[in-house]
């Protein structure tokens, strides 16, 4: 039975988003127009809200708002309760819709174009019991998300002999790693460079990552020839990568597709000799057990069958693009 002393009426989750928002703002002005409420309506159900739950969750005064030791508490609950909530939601409403399987997609930014979402969407209209999820993640978090379970398929760059015993792949077209250097650099008007014009720079490079291994084993060859490469912390992803080259006048070694980042401010110069190679295309789990995944790799096959590298790179739209 529930405690009369709290009102006896039932949290709504209105009232969880508004707590939500109010404890990351510690505004109740700036939260009510948020919710296109008065803020005397935000306060009552603040009020109500403490009710239900018998402690206080804020102080306020004149001056300032601020949690209390239990609110601070509450809001990882809340968060988790709205998160459930709003996973419910989302599978009610894929049972409405006759969804029977989702297919979660990592991808790198900048190595795949307008292809991928249409191709999704056309298989979406064939197979009307599948949906798709993205997320756009590094080349190590891809194969993190692969190895953990958190996405299905990677589109993204891999050695053909470094990953047949764990997962199946299908090379769409090949990327290169080249240096990355700053528009002002000494190298960057030279249209190819050799690893012995690398004996006199600084190579920046991220940490080690286990799920970075085409980097780890492009680092581990340039230190073999003798080049100084560097383990740099600011290095987090791209973006940060060419900012660090910019304001640091110094080189890296860098994936073709990622000259997306670089604003006009860095350079993408090829390296002379073999070894510098990837593939780019889809990898999953040969234990994925996932029969839509399949069924999308093979689908994927067939209507991109005419495509070239330029294809897969292009974000000009769809409808310029081969598709059989």
């Amino acid at each position: 039975m529930r405690d009369k002393a709290r009102g006896g009426k039932a949290v709504k989750i209105d009232t969880l988003y508004e707590f939500l928002l109010l404890a990351s703002t510690l505004n109740y002005t700036e939260t009510a127009k948020s919710f296109f409420v008065s803020q005397p309506v935000l306060s009552n159900h603040i009020a109500g809200l403490e009710k239900e739950l018998g402690v206080r969750l804020f102080n306020r005064n004149s001056h300032a708002v601020e949690l209390t030791e239990v609110g601070a508490i509450f809001v990882a609950d809340a968060r988790k309760i709205v998160d459930d909530y709003e996973s419910a939601m989302g599978r009610i409403a894929h049972y409405r819709e006759g969804v029977t399987s989702c297919v979660t997609i990592g991808f790198l930014l900048g190595s795949y174009g307008s292809f991928l979402p249409e191709v999704c969407r056309r298989y979406s209209v064939k197979h009307p019991g599948t949906e798709f999820e993205f997320k756009e993640l590094e080349i190590g978090a891809v194969q993190r998300g692969l190895s953990q379970g958190t996405i299905d398929v990677g589109f993204t760059l891999f050695s053909e002999a470094g990953n047949s015993n764990r997962y199946e792949f299908r090379c769409l077209y090949r990327d290169r790693y080249k240096l990355a250097v700053p528009k002002s650099h000494r190298l960057a008007k030279r249209s190819s460079v050799t690893i012995d014009d690398l004996r006199d720079e600084v190579v920046l490079a991220p940490r080690f990552d286990s799920f970075r291994s085409t980097l780890t084993q492009t680092s581990v060859r340039l230190r073999s020839a003798g080049i100084d490469v560097r383990n740099d912390d600011r290095i987090v992803d791209a973006a940060a990568l060419m900012a660090t080259l910019v304001s640091s006048g110094r080189v890296a070694m860098a994936l073709d597709h990622l000259s997306v980042y670089g604003n006009g401010n860095v350079v993408f110069v090829p390296i002379e000799g073999t070894g510098f190679d990837l593939c780019a295309g889809p990898m999953w789990k040969k234990s994925q057990g996932n029969g839509a995944v399949e069924s999308f790799i093979s689908f994927l096959a067939k209507e991109t069958k005419g495509f070239s590298r330029e294809d897969y790179l292009s974000r000009q739209g769809a409808d310029t693009l081969p598709f059989e």
